[in-house]
C-alpha cells in the first residue's frame, strides 16, 4: 500500500515540478543560467552546507535503487531532471534570500498558516526522521559489510560522534562539513574517472541502454521518468525548501553568490556525482545480483569490489561514512530550524531514538517513508514558489 502511495505521489510530483520547471525559465528570462563570480568565502561556506545535507547515501545507494527497480533507463532522466531542478533551485534560493524560510513565505505572503504549519511538520519528519533512518541504516549496513563489525558497536560509536557534532553551532558545523564535503567530493570524482576510463569500451553501449530503457515500464511504481526525478529530487533537494531556509539564515549580503553556488550544487549532484555512481554499478553485472530488502550500498559495495576489490570496498565505506554522516548533522540542523523550541535536549534524544531505530527497521520500509513525505513537502514548497513567482523578479530585500 505505501508502495502505491508512493507511486501515485511521484506520478504527480514529477509532473507538477516539470510543469512548473519549463514555464518559470521563460517567465525569469532565463535568469538562472547567469553564471556570478562564486568567490566569497561565505557563498562557499553554505554551499557546502548544502552539499552536505544532500549528497549522502541519495546520491549514491539511492542511485543503485533507481537502477533495480526503474532500470537503466532512469540515468536519463535524471539527466534531463537537472534542467528543470536548476530553475527550481534558483526559484527558491531567491525567495530564501528575500522572503525567508518557506514557513515564512508560506504564512506571510501567502497567508496560509494551515500550509506553513504542515510542511513545518512534514520537513521535521523528513529531517529528523526519515533522513537520519536512512544515512544511519547505511552506515551501519556499509561497516557491517566490510568490517564483519558488531551492528550495535556501530551504532554506539556513531550514536557518540553525532551528539558530539550537534552539540555545535551552524558556524562550527560549516566548517566541519566545508573541510569534508570537498575532498569526498574529490575522492568520488577521481574514482570516477578510473573506473569510466577502465571501462570506456562499453560506454557506447551503455548509452544506447539507457536511451532506450528511458521509456520502459512494467507499472506505474517502474517508470524510468517518475523513478528519475524522484531520485533527482531526493539527491539534490530541489523544491524541498532546504535552499530557502539555509539561505534565509544566512548573514552574507551576496545573494546573487549565494543564489549560483545552490544553482551549481544542483547541476554538480545531477550530472556529476550521480553519473559517477550510476557509471560504477552500470559497468558491473550488478543485475546478477538478488537482494531483498534493499538498501542501495549492498549493490554499490559489490561494484567497488568489482573494480577496486577489497581496497575498493574500504574506500567506499569511508566515502559513504563521511558523507552520510555530514548528512546526519546536517538534517539536526535543518529540523532544529523548523521546530519552535529552544529546548535542544529533547530533539537530540529524538535523534539518539532515530539512530537506534535504524538499527532494525527494513530499509524498503524507510525509502518509501522518505519518498512519500519528500513527495508533500516539494508539493507544497513549489506550489509557493508559482505562487510567489513575482518577488523572483526583483530585488527584493528581507527585513
Amino acid at each position: 500500500m505505501l508502495n502505491s502511495l508512493s507511486a501515485i505521489l511521484w506520478t504527480i510530483t514529477t509532473l507538477f515540478i516539470i510543469l512548473s520547471g519549463l514555464y518559470l525559465p521563460f517567465y525569469l528570462k532565463f535568469r538562472h543560467l547567469k553564471i556570478t563570480n562564486i568567490s566569497d568565502q561565505n557563498s562557499f561556506k553554505m554551499l557546502n552546507v548544502s552539499l552536505a545535507g544532500k549528497i549522502g547515501v541519495g546520491s549514491i545507494s539511492g542511485i543503485a535503487v533507481a537502477i533495480m527497480v526503474g532500470g537503466k533507463g532512469t540515468i536519463l532522466w535524471i539527466w534531463l531532471s537537472s534542467i528543470v531542478l536548476g530553475v527550481i533551485t534558483y526559484s527558491e534560493a531567491k525567495l530564501g534570500t528575500s522572503l525567508g524560510s518557506p514557513q515564512t513565505y508560506l504564512k506571510e505572503k501567502i497567508n496560509s498558516n494551515a500550509l506553513s504549519k504542515i510542511y513545518s511538520f512534514l520537513i521535521v519528519l523528513i529531517y529528523l526522521i526519515s533522513f537520519i533512518l536512512i544515512q544511519s541504516n547505511t552506515i551501519i549496513i556499509s561497516l557491517e559489510n566490510t568490517f564483519n563489525l558488531n551492528r550495535i558497536i556501530i551504532l554506539i560509536f556513531l550514536i557518540f560522534i553525532v551528539i558530539i557534532s550537534i552539540n555545535k553551532d551552524i558556524e562550527r558545523i560549516s566548517n566541519i562539513v566545508s573541510f569534508i564535503v570537498p575532498i569526498m567530493g574529490l575522492i568520488y570524482i577521481i574514482i570516477g574517472i578510473i573506473v569510466i576510463t577502465n571501462n570506456i569500451s562499453l560506454l557506447p553501449n551503455l548509452f544506447i541502454d539507457i536511451f532506450e530503457e528511458s521509456i520502459k515500464f512494467k507499472s506505474l511504481a517502474t517508470i524510468p521518468m517518475i523513478i528519475g526525478f524522484e531520485r533527482a529530487i531526493f539527491s539534490t533537494e530541489a523544491g524541498m525548501g532546504t535552499t530557502s531556509t539555509l539561505l534565509s539564515i544566512s548573514k552574507s549580503k551576496n545573494h546573487d553568490k549565494e543564489i549560483t553556488t545552490q544553482v551549481l550544487g544542483t547541476y554538480f549532484i545531477t550530472l556529476v556525482i550521480s553519473t559517477i555512481s550510476a557509471f560504477i554499478i552500470l559497468t558491473t553485472n550488478y543485475n546478477e545480483l538478488n537482494i531483498t530488502n534493499i538498501n542501495g550500498i549492498e549493490i554499490v559495495i559489490y561494484a567497488f569490489n568489482y573494480h577496486f576489490k577489497e581496497f575498493g570496498i574500504i574506500i567506499l565505506s569511508i566515502i559513504t561514512f563521511l558523507f552520510a554522516y555530514s548528512t546526519i548533522i546536517t538534517s539536526y540542523f535543518y529540523a532544529k530550524e523548523n521546530i519552535n523550541t529552544n529546548n535542544k535536549t529533547i530533539i537530540k534524544i529524538i535523534v539518539i531514538i532515530i539512530l537506534i531505530l535504524s538499527n532494525f527497521i527494513y530499509p524498503n520500509i524507510i525509502w518509501t517513508l522518505s519518498d512519500i513525505l519528500s513527495s508533500l513537502v516539494t508539493l507544497i514548497n513549489v506550489y509557493a514558489i508559482i505562487k510567489l513567482r513575482k518577488y523572483l523578479r526583483c530585488n527584493y530585500d528581507r527585513k
